[in-house]
């Protein structure tokens, strides 16, 4: 038998509690299916932030004629009950590494932040419009359509800078994730799971999840223990148990790109690995890396020190899995290029960019070693998304990709291309989509 990490101690058993509905009523509570919430209590702890004018509350359903606009975020409401630290550490308690111990979470919603930044954006500094339709042709391109949503929507006091908005939304919702977490304390959970990298069969392939990153600037931010991953920042060893509890935290508005935070919670891959985990192989370990580093020689650099991580983790093999754009695509090929210098074996995992039927070749940038792709699908495809009978998320008009098309009416219909909804990226990767053509 073999150690699969050096993190073999962290031990994590997550309770989850799944909602089947949200109402708004006057005390904050779940009842074991249904979750009550107080908007006066959500408005206290908004109050907390300078930064913030007010908030306003609404829940969206699937299959429910709202579209969701302005989308930063969506976050799951948990708390930790047992163990060091908090979840979502390094924003909501010290950075001490979690990953170890109980945390609860209430399973099947999610809480999505949505606000309007008071001064323009563009380039590197630019956000991108977060659009979420809950029914339609347009549902199974956009994550958070399949849950039930407390969509939080935020106004900026007069004066406040983008950054500061920033910033005081992501503390207030990560805030309103604890507290409504804390409603399921007391309650006898409906699922357990036990997540613990344990010794297995040395006889099992060693394989390592590299998972690269995006953050850049403002609107392009991911922070890892509240900490944003700087330009110069190295690749990095980290549990998945760490994950689960929130160590990684989204700040990406970059649409198409945009991993939520929920996501980075529960990578399918992640969750993946450790469902196999002495069954077929041995999960060695989470390694990250920053994408879009700014020179050539800089994503060479990263590339050769994720892999040189994995190696020293033991890793005979590699999912290389995507997050980023254009630019990021050279750091991520030249890792999976490092990977098989290091005589370590990669499966490379990311969307095409090119539009179907383009002509045009659908990865920006690619190195011979990189002979083992799975495609989460492609871009661009012409969707109609319907007229609607709600729009949450403020201001109803919708200013699509780079002030290309605003639509002043966003509950009104319009044909967007698929890379508009939020967080597709992914989501092409969870809804089911199969190519019948290659």
């Amino acid at each position: 038998m073999s150690n699969s990490s050096s993190h073999q101690e962290l031990a994590l058993r997550v309770d989850e509690y799944p909602v089947v509905d949200i109402v708004f009523g006057d005390r904050t509570v779940f009842d074991g299916r249904r979750l009550t919430v107080k908007i006066t209590d959500l408005q206290a702890i908004a109050g907390e932030e300078d930064a913030l004018d007010g908030i306003e509350a609404a829940v969206a359903r699937p299959g429910e004629s709202v579209r969701i606009i302005h989308a930063l975020d969506a976050v799951e409401a948990m708390t930790k009950v047992e163990g060091p630290g908090t979840v979502y550490p390094g924003f909501l308690g010290d950075a001490v590494t979690v990953g170890r111990g109980i945390t609860k979470k209430l399973a099947g919603m999610l809480i999505v932040s949505t606000a309007e930044f008071p001064d323009a954006t563009s380039g590197g500094l630019g956000y991108r419009e977060g659009l979420i339709d809950m029914t339609g042709p347009g549902r199974p391109y956009c994550q958070a359509s399949n849950t039930v949503n407390l969509v939080l929507s935020y106004r900026a006091r007069a004066g406040a800078t983008n950054e500061q908005l920033d910033d005081a939304v992501r503390r207030t919702t990560l805030r309103i994730a604890q507290f409504i977490g804390k409603t399921s304390i007391g309650l006898p959970p409906v699922n357990s799971r036990n997540y613990a990298l344990h010794a297995v069969s040395e006889a099992l392939p060693r394989i390592v999840y590299i998972d690269q990153i995006m953050s850049q600037t403002l609107m392009t931010r991911t922070f890892v223990y509240g900490q944003q991953l700087a330009p110069d920042s190295l690749p990095t060893v980290i549990h998945p148990n760490e994950l689960m509890d929130g160590a990684i935290v989204s700040g990406n508005y970059k649409n198409l790109q945009k991993v939520a935070t929920y996501l980075h919670c529960n990578k399918p891959l992640m969750k993946e690995l450790y469902r196999r985990h002495g069954i077929d192989l041995n999960f060695v370990g989470i390694v990250i890396n920053r994408g879009h580093r700014d020179t050539f020689a800089l994503k060479e650099h990263g590339g050769q020190y994720a892999a040189k991580l994995a190696k020293m983790l033991g890793a005979q093999g590699a999912v290389v899995a995507f997050e980023g754009g254009g630019g990021a695509t050279v750091d991520f090929m030249l890792t999976v290029k490092a990977c098989e210098q290091m005589g370590i074996r990669p499966v490379a995992e990311m969307f095409e960019h090119a539009p179907v039927g383009s002509g045009e070749f659908p990865i920006v940038y690619h190195v011979p070693e990189a002979d083992a792709i799975v495609s989460r699908g492609g871009l661009a495809e012409t969707i109609h998304a319907p007229k609607v009978e709600r729009v949450l998320g403020g201001n109803p008009r919708l200013a699509l990709y780079g002030g290309g098309a605003v639509i002043e009416d966003a509950a009104q219909s319009f044909d967007v291309a698929s890379d508009e909804y939020w967080g597709v990226n992914w989501q092409l990767g969870e809804s089911g989509f199969v190519a019948r053509e290659y």
